[in-house]
């Protein structure tokens, strides 16, 4: 339930795997039309915590409708509809217009945006943890065919221990308004794999996968330094740590980078760098497309 979501904040969550069920409209209306959306899922917070929903662009006081059927729950500054089984759908940043306890059908309107947020935070709890309500089978309709941003790469390498982060984003299919306009998303997947002389030496590996929402305690795991949120009329900067450490032979390589969104639209970068470790640092070149 939605009352869990304080302990949320506070850093517990439990995880499990994204449930399979039927796509379900938007909260506001068109219901079947896609909208604006300012701030995705797992997005970076006050540098310690993940963005456990989607945040819907829309003018303060604008109405909203309960995306499925279920049992009202009714908070300060948020409206949940619980289903059979633990399935839930929250509605942040809401005054309710519906009484507690009450049962809801899908359409229904459930409450309006409170004045002073321009925007209804959305999230979807599958009975274990929160999952991306824009993945295949969630916010139906949603239509993304832009892919990823990604680079610069940054190797580090001491002896024969590399390190490495890349910058990377998705960008919005549908541009948010005024001061939100320069907002960037998270992209669901990063990975990467490592090259020498054009030839795989090790196999793509996932640095990433923002399918479920991550407790607090991996966020540094996760974001590297440098990260920062979107602000009004300030771009966010999302740097992810791809390895924390991996020990490699001596010789030139290539770490190839693709960031993945939700509809498989893929973006790549690499860099160049080379391991020998009788220096205490190599050098690195850097690289992105």
């Amino acid at each position: 339930m939605v009352r869990a979501l304080a302990v949320v904040a506070a850093g517990v969550v439990a995880l499990g795997a994204p449930a399979l069920s039927r796509a379900y409209p938007w909260p506001v209306k068109p219901l079947h039309r896609q909208h604006v959306i300012r701030g995705a899922f797992d997005d970076p917070r006050s540098g310690r915590y993940f963005h456990f929903g989607v945040d819907i662009s829309v003018p303060d006081g604008t109405k909203i409708y309960a995306v499925e059927s279920g049992t009202v729950f009714r908070y300060s500054d948020a409206v949940a509809v619980e289903r059979p089984g633990g399935r839930e759908f929250s509605y942040w940043h809401v005054r309710a217009t519906v009484p507690e306890h009450s049962f809801v059908r899908a359409g229904q309107q459930i409450g309006v945006v409170r004045p002073g947020f321009g925007h209804v935070h959305f999230a979807e709890f599958d009975g274990r943890t929160y999952v991306n309500p824009l993945r295949r089978g969630g916010l139906t309709p949603f239509r993304d065919t832009i892919p990823p941003v990604v680079g610069p790469v940054a190797v580090h390498v001491r002896g024969n221990r590399m390190t490495a982060t890349v910058q990377a984003f998705d960008i919005p299919p549908l541009q948010p308004p005024r001061p939100w306009r320069d907002a960037i998303w998270t992209p669901e997947i990063v990975r990467w794999r490592l090259l020498q002389g054009g030839v795989a030496v090790m196999p793509w590996r996932t640095a990433v996968d923002f399918a479920r929402f991550l407790p607090p305690a991996k966020y540094h795991l996760v974001y590297a330094p440098g990260t920062r949120q979107n602000r009004p009329h300030r771009r966010g900067r999302y740097v992810f740590w791809l390895t924390h450490g991996t020990s490699l032979l001596n010789g030139a390589y290539v770490i190839q980078v693709q960031a993945i969104d939700t509809r498989g639209n893929t973006g790549s970068g690499a860099a160049e760098f080379d391991v020998n470790a009788d220096q205490s640092l190599s050098t690195m070149k850097l690289a992105s497309r």
